[in-house]
């Protein structure tokens, strides 16, 4: 790669929405890979055919690699929402990704109405934010922008809240869809339905209940034990994000749009 390829990859990401880096695109593959898992072949079928032959995984990471490409500038206030500290989620008409889930889910539920092209990115979104919804910064304050500026050490090297839970704690921890795929298949019956239950407010609330979890570091430094402490949140919150996502995919393809 030259030298002005370089400094363009730079600016590019540079100049970036800070919220379109929700779990890294680990996270949700690992998220796709659950959801995937959990479904029957007919709805996988269904699905798919929106998609041309990109597996789940690949188009779950659309969103953020199209976050250069202007024609798509209406979807960056999409992948998160602000709540303050001690306030409560108000509706509004806004862009946000409470807002743009719904939309989604209720285009897919009447998809017959709409071009394949529009369906396919309906599909594409919807197997993006269901991740970034259970990334608990992207339900978080604005007041510190989703966590991206609270500067922060991570395995000796500078980094901030927002980037070490999007991807840094999952690459140290090696967190793999193997793994929350293991660990998911320890829940009892009763326990996956109440985990599935569709509720998109409900399952925000559910992410913004670990952000003591994720404020729980000190003097500016990811520690050994809060890496420890927080690896299984983030496994959890993967595994409810595939499963959730897995019971909204039944019901939209599972019947005719």
């Amino acid at each position: 790669m030259n030298g002005i390829n370089l400094i363009a990859l730079g600016m590019m990401f540079l100049l970036s929405p800070l919220f379109s880096f929700a779990w890294g695109c680990e996270g949700h593959k690992i998220t796709d890979a659950i959801a995937y898992n959990h479904l029957s072949q007919p709805v996988k079928d269904s699905a798919a055919a929106y998609l041309d032959g990109v597996n789940f995984e690949d188009a779950g990471c659309w969103m953020d690699e199209i976050r250069s490409n202007h024609d798509f500038d209406y979807l960056k206030p999409c992948h998160y929402i602000n709540v303050e500290k001690g306030e409560s989620y108000k509706p509004s008409t806004g862009d946000n990704i409470i807002n743009e889930l719904n939309k989604v889910i209720s285009q897919l539920k009447e998809r017959s109405k709409h071009s394949k092209e529009e369906n396919a990115i309906a599909l594409k979104i919807l197997l993006h934010l269901m991740a970034d919804l259970h990334q608990p910064l992207h339900v978080g304050y604005g007041i510190d922008k989703g966590g991206n500026t609270v500067e922060l050490s991570f395995a000796g090297h500078n980094s901030n809240l927002h980037k070490v839970w999007d991807s840094e704690i999952i690459r140290q921890s090696k967190i793999t869809a193997a793994d929350c795929l293991r660990i998911s298949s320890s829940y009892f019956p009763n326990e996956i339905s109440s985990i599935e239950k569709i509720d998109v407010l409900g399952w925000m609330n559910d992410s913004r209940s670990h952000l003591v979890e994720v404020y729980g570091f000190a003097d500016g430094t990811v520690s050994e034990t809060y890496i420890t402490k927080n690896t299984p949140v983030i496994e959890k919150q993967l595994i409810a994000g595939g499963l959730r996502l897995s019971a909204l995919l039944s019901e939209i393809f599972g019947k005719k749009g």
